[in-house]
């Protein structure tokens, strides 16, 4: 991306996008009494199939809570978004009252786990966000947003799957389908 000139058409589109992915996390942010930045929303997104993984056996019990405990105690919005890429991010349009990275660094463990618990409220919302953020993954290296959401999945569930191994990894693939990640 180094070098890489912003556009009219990047912004217009990244704009849109961000506005579709926003509305579908309306729900889930009045709920929780948050506004998120666009580079915020972008690592929302990434550590989201967190959420799906965990609660696809219906349940979040001890196991998961430190697994997410471990994952999340160092999610950082800068350590997650790059300058080119919060350059780009911050091209797009976005509201005015949205918090403080510090504050989304020190409530993102906690609203994973409170999507965790309550996933069958907000699924189809997480759902079609994670589907519409693909939309700006234009690459297909390591470092895809496709691969890294896949990653996320497959690492819960490698490490987390319980008794009903066969029905958690049914979910996850069905979550994966609905996303575009397969």
């Amino acid at each position: 991306m180094e070098g890489y000139v912003i556009t009219q058409e990047d912004i217009v589109k990244l704009s849109e996008v961000f506005s579709e992915i926003r509305q579908h996390l309306d729900n889930f942010m009045k709920n929780r009494d948050f506004k998120m930045s666009n580079p915020q929303i972008f690592t929302f997104l990434i550590y989201a199939p967190i959420s799906l993984a965990i609660a696809s056996d219906g349940k979040v019990d001890e196991k998961e809570i430190k697994l997410l405990e471990k994952i999340t105690k160092n999610i950082d919005v800068n350590s997650t978004v790059d300058l080119d890429l919060l350059n780009l991010l911050a091209a797009a349009e976005e509201p005015a009252d949205i918090m403080l990275n510090e504050e989304f660094n020190m409530r993102i463990d906690a609203e994973i786990l409170f999507l965790s618990r309550n996933i069958d409220k907000y699924e189809d919302d997480i759902i079609n966000a994670l589907k519409k953020f693909l939309e700006i993954d234009k690459t297909d290296s390591e470092t895809s947003l496709s691969k890294t959401l896949s990653m996320w999945f497959d690492y819960v569930i490698e490490r987390n799957a319980g008794r009903d191994k066969e029905q958690e990894l049914k979910k996850v693939e069905e979550y994966k389908k609905r996303i575009g990640l397969i």
